[in-house]
């Protein structure tokens, strides 16, 4: 955020909200573990941490253009 506060396309802001959140999903899947009687394979439950954290920085970043 010190260095940077446009992108030029989606892409790098992806990129973006994966270094500073879609992280943060990923690493909280350890932490909050995956149940037992589970259904879903470790690849997906961790493609939707990845999913979730990116989605939750672009929700950050969408309601700060409004500010």
């Amino acid at each position: 955020d010190l260095r940077k506060s446009r992108y030029k396309n989606f892409d790098e802001l992806y990129l973006y909200c994966y270094y500073v959140a879609g992280t943060v999903g990923l690493m909280s899947v350890p932490v909050m573990g995956i149940a037992m009687d589970s259904q879903a394979t470790t690849e997906s439950v961790y493609g939707a941490a990845l999913a979730l954290g990116i989605a939750n920085q672009l929700t950050n970043i969408f309601r700060d253009v409004g500010e």
